[in-house]
């Protein structure tokens, strides 16, 4: 039974539930923090390197993309940011033209140079375009499957 699931009694009333269906616990909260990383994750990372420009409200920035998916990326920089804080940002992703534009990006995490950002506002053409880049690099990566 997953944790959604509840077992019902007959006369359509709930069985007591226990873990995270009564009292909160620090172990339900870990359990929903452990839920939402895997949920947040499942989107396909291409890891790779190009330049990022970046500009927050009082600076700006470059640095290196490490790693990047349709919602967000990985970014390596000596600018240091703050977590909760927000940036406009020009991809400089290779085989496309021009620079993919975030209009608002918010930063998710710092870890010493690194930082992530969640990409807030994308213009669609550049959104379809990222996707198109991701998925495209991501085939061309992986091993091909032997179907034996």
């Amino acid at each position: 039974m997953s944790l959604a699931q509840t077992p019902q009694t007959r006369g359509g009333s709930r069985a007591p539930r226990s873990g995270c269906g009564t009292l909160p616990s620090p172990n339900c909260a870990a359990i929903k923090e452990r839920v939402t990383m895997v949920k947040f994750r499942s989107c396909e990372r291409l890891y790779t390197e190009f330049p990022v420009m970046f500009a927050g409200e009082t600076y700006v920035g470059e640095g290196t993309v490490l790693n990047v998916s349709v919602p967000g990326c990985a970014i390596q920089s000596r600018k240091r940011v703050q977590p909760g804080s927000y940036l406009e940002m020009r991809l400089l992703v290779p085989d496309i033209n021009s620079p993919l534009r975030v209009g608002l990006a918010k930063v998710r995490w710092c870890e010493e140079r690194r930082f992530g950002v969640e990409f807030i506002q994308l213009p669609s053409g550049d959104q379809v375009r990222l996707g198109q880049f991701v998925k495209h690099d991501i085939r061309r990566t992986r091993p091909l499957r032997s179907h034996a």
